[in-house]
Formats: structure tokens, C-alpha cells, sequence
């Protein structure tokens, strides 16, 4: 028969146990409240790249004159095949010739000048006097004023000035030698030659006779060097590397196909006019040599440098390129992974995390004390 004494007793466990598990769950509540977290991505990356792109040459020099003035020489036209040193376009020259006879002039006379000076130190001739001007020594007295020394003294004065006189004849003549080099350059800047053996690709101006300025431009390219320069999203550079294989295909040549490899990948960013940023990749393909024109249009697919399938979590979450916080079994739990790439906000997981992993994503909210290193 059932006391009340044991029904108080029963009653009281329950109670008891009651307690410890909604005081339990409330602990682990609070333990673990304000904790977010997500389950790991698994992504698909394409095996190819795709680019437009256009044919360039892997030699090719874009030419401007230095300053403007009237085009006076213009021996060849787009398409023509040109020599290295061969001259392509030419200014009127004749201001720049006058310059040049005017600088050898005053060369000359400078020369004579110092050649005289010189010979007259050599000969004593400006130490002879005793009678010496003082503004030629310290430049004290008034021009003009003098006075009159002998022996030891007048002799050190005299070589001193004849020195000083000499050095600034020598650095006269310095000066009018660098005016005759750069009338000389300028004249030669006023002719382009090609620096290389190729072929007319562009030409801005058609006609001689016309004014032109510096902005005025000749190219010139090798066209046994050519390459298909494709134009790779900044957000799919990093599935590019050296080395890579690609195809080629070229607009106007439906159904064909030519391999090629990646030879280039250029550091700098470009944005296009649309306001894409792309970079520049050179694809070598021994075939457009024989069939693509230089300037023509098309497309490539260059092969992925990573898997296809990979698994990405953002970068932020990574503690010292080394581990992530997980959730598991109710406890935070530090788990140690090899990353491979970055790309862009987030990073590749090559091991130590599954798909059925879950991630926090505000690992600020733990507490130091609550972490096991696994």
C-alpha cells in the first residue's frame, strides 16, 4: 500500500530531476546562445576558362614622334613589310637643322676661346703682370680698383686666377658640347624607324604633308610571333596558370579548333570600357602562324588548374591558415585543415572538413575556455 510519506518522497525526486534537466538545457542554452553557424559548401568550379580575345604579335612596338610638327616622309603604308632601322615616317626637319648649325657656332667659338686661354697660361702670358684686379680675387673692391704685389704671393695669385679663369672656359665649352648633342638628338627624334623586322599593322595618318602630334602612332608587329591574347576575368585569373593547355578558336572559321598553351599571364589589371576588369593572357598556338591574321578576333577555353569539384569556406573563418571552429555533438570544437587557394573572399579546403561538417561563423562569440584541438 502507498504511503503518503512514499509519494512524497517519489513526488520529490521528480522534481528534483525535473530541475537538473531544464536546468540543463537551460546551461546549454546559455552556453552556447548567440552562436551562428552554416554547414560547408561544396562548389563546382567549370574545367574551362573562357575569354575573347584577339591576335597580337609576341614581338610588336607601338611608335610616336616626341613632339609635333609636319609629316613631311611617309614611305610606307598598313601592311607593308618593313626592316629593322628602316625609316617609316619623317617631320620637316628644317627648324631643327637651323638649331643644330646654330649650336656648332657658338661650339666653335667657345672652343677658340678656351684653346686661347689655355695656350696663354701655358705661356705665362696672364701671369706676367703684377698689376692684378681685386674683385678677380674676392670680388671686395670695385671694378677697377687695384693694387701691386711682388715675389712668392703674386705668383700663387696669378696661378689661382689663371686656374680659375681656365675652369670656366672648360666648363663653357662643356655646355656648348651637351647643346650640340641635343640639337643633334632632336634632330634625329624627328624620323622613326622600325625596331624591328615585321609588318605595318596600324597607321593613324595615311598622307604626308600634314601636321601631326605626339599622340600620332605607328605599330608595327612581327607576324611570325603571333599569339592569341585573351582577356580572363579578374574573378577566374586564379584557375589560370603557365603552362596550360587551351583552345583556340578564331571568328570567320566556324567548326576548327587549334590548340595552344599558355605562355604569358600579364600582372597588371585592365578595366574595359564596360567597367570589367580582366587580365591579359597570351595563348601560343603554332597553328595561328599559318591561318589567323594579325588583329582578328575570337575566343578561348583554357583548361582549370584546380579540381572541379572543391570545397570553399569563406577566409575569414580560417584561424592562422590552420583550423575552423565546427559545432559537434553540442560542442565548439577548434578542427585543424589544409587550405589550398584563395579566390577572392573565400579559400579551398583541400582536408580535414566533410560536407557534413558545420561551421560557426561568428567564432567570436566563444569562449577560450571552451575549445578542444583536435
Amino acid at each position: 500500500m502507498i504511503t503518503r510519506k512514499f509519494l512524497a518522497i517519489l513526488l520529490g525526486v521528480c522534481l528534483v530531476s525535473f530541475v537538473i534537466v531544464v536546468g540543463a538545457l537551460f546551461l546549454l542554452q546559455h552556453q552556447y546562445q548567440g552562436l551562428q553557424t552554416q554547414t560547408v559548401a561544396i562548389h563546382t568550379i567549370d574545367s574551362e576558362v573562357l575569354a575573347t580575345g584577339t591576335v597580337h604579335s609576341q614581338s610588336e612596338a607601338t611608335l610616336h614622334f616626341q613632339t609635333g610638327g609636319q609629316l613631311i616622309y611617309l614611305p610606307v603604308k598598313e601592311g607593308d613589310t618593313v626592316n629593322q632601322g628602316q625609316t617609316i615616317a619623317q617631320l620637316d626637319t628644317y627648324s631643327l637643322q637651323r638649331q643644330l648649325a646654330q649650336t656648332l657656332n657658338t661650339y666653335q667659338s667657345t672652343r677658340d676661346q678656351f684653346d686661347q686661354t689655355k695656350e696663354n697660361v701655358g705661356s705665362g702670358t696672364l701671369q706676367g703682370s703684377a698689376t692684378i684686379p681685386l674683385y678677380s680675387i674676392n670680388g671686395l673692391t670695385p671694378s677697377g680698383s687695384s693694387i701691386s704685389v711682388g715675389g712668392d704671393t703674386e705668383t700663387n695669385i696669378m696661378n689661382d686666377i689663371a686656374k680659375h679663369i681656365l675652369d670656366e672656359n672648360q666648363a663653357s665649352l662643356n655646355n656648348s658640347v651637351i647643346n650640340v648633342e641635343l640639337a643633334n638628338y632632336a634632330l634625329q627624334l624627328a624620323t622613326l624607324t622600325s625596331p624591328i623586322n615585321g609588318i605595318i599593322t596600324t597607321e593613324d595618318i595615311t598622307v604626308a604633308g600634314q601636321n601631326i602630334t605626339p599622340l600620332t602612332s605607328f605599330t608595327v608587329a612581327d607576324p611570325t610571333l603571333l599569339v592569341m591574347k585573351g582577356q580572363v576575368a579578374a574573378s577566374d585569373i586564379d584557375f589560370v596558370s603557365l603552362g596550360a593547355r587551351a583552345i583556340i578558336r578564331l571568328d570567320g572559321l566556324a567548326g576548327r579548333n587549334f590548340s595552344g598553351t599558355v605562355i604569358k599571364i600579364y600582372p597588371q589589371k585592365v578595366t574595359l570600357a564596360s567597367g570589367e576588369d580582366v587580365y591579359n593572357v597570351d595563348v601560343q598556338s603554332d597553328q595561328l602562324i599559318h591561318t589567323a591574321k594579325y588583329g582578328q578576333n575570337g575566343t578561348v577555353l583554357i583548361q582549370s588548374n584546380t579540381p572541379a569539384t572543391v570545397m570553399l569556406i569563406p577566409s575569414w573563418l580560417i584561424v592562422g591558415h590552420r583550423a575552423v571552429w565546427v559545432m559537434e555533438n553540442n560542442k565548439t570544437i577548434l578542427k585543424v585543415i589544409t587550405i589550398g587557394k584563395t579566390h577572392g573572399s573565400v579559400t579551398e579546403v583541400l582536408s580535414g572538413l566533410t560536407s557534413y561538417d558545420t561551421l560557426i561563423t561568428n567564432p567570436q562569440a566563444i569562449a577560450q575556455k571552451e575549445y578542444q584541438m583536435l
